[in-house]
């Protein structure tokens, strides 16, 4: 490859390829409950709590709508799943979402409350102290949703699926 045509790929890569971002809507599909109780949450409306300036400033936006301000993404606004749980586009697919390790090795993150403090750590402005066991309970949208794929019959494959077990070997 000719070095003037190097340069140019390495440039346009980021432009060029798609978003790892899907929006909360993908999610929706698999996850209704869970997307019922997000949209309903502050999370789902914390870009809507800025002005019009706070709106432009890079300081409220790492909060307030954190993948919004990535270029080239899927319109995202608000705190929405893929802020705490990662960009979908690689795990998002129903044949990784079955098997937990599998859509952990495609980009699948587990919030903690390390994840919450990002935000709602001691430097924010905040009228209350953040206790992240109540604020855990408070956007509890895994719960319901796992007692109805029990109640259903619908199990995730376990942690040791072939597919998970091949990629793993091959790191």
């Amino acid at each position: 490859m000719r070095p003037s045509l190097f340069i140019a790929v390495l440039f346009a890569a980021p432009g060029a390829f798609a978003s790892d971002l899907v929006g909360a809507v993908s999610c929706r599909t698999c996850h209704a409950e869970a997307y019922r109780i997000w949209a309903q949450s502050p999370h789902a409306r914390a870009a809507e709590s800025l002005s019009a300036d706070q709106r432009k400033q890079a300081l409220c936006l790492q909060c307030h709508s954190r993948d919004e301000a990535r270029q080239g993404q899927a319109d995202v606004r608000g705190v929405s799943c893929e802020t705490c749980h990662g960009g979908g586009r690689f795990y998002q697919p129903a044949v990784v979402m079955r098997d937990k390790e599998l859509a952990h090795l495609f980009g699948l993150s587990d919030p903690t409350p390390a994840s919450c403090k990002v935000c709602h750590g001691g430097a924010q402005p905040s009228v209350a102290p953040f206790d992240v066991k109540q604020a855990m309970q408070r956007i509890d949208h895994w719960t319901a949703d796992r007692a109805a794929r029990k109640a259903s019959g619908l199990k995730p494959q376990a942690s040791g699926s072939r597919l998970a077990t091949w990629l793993r070997e091959r790191k």
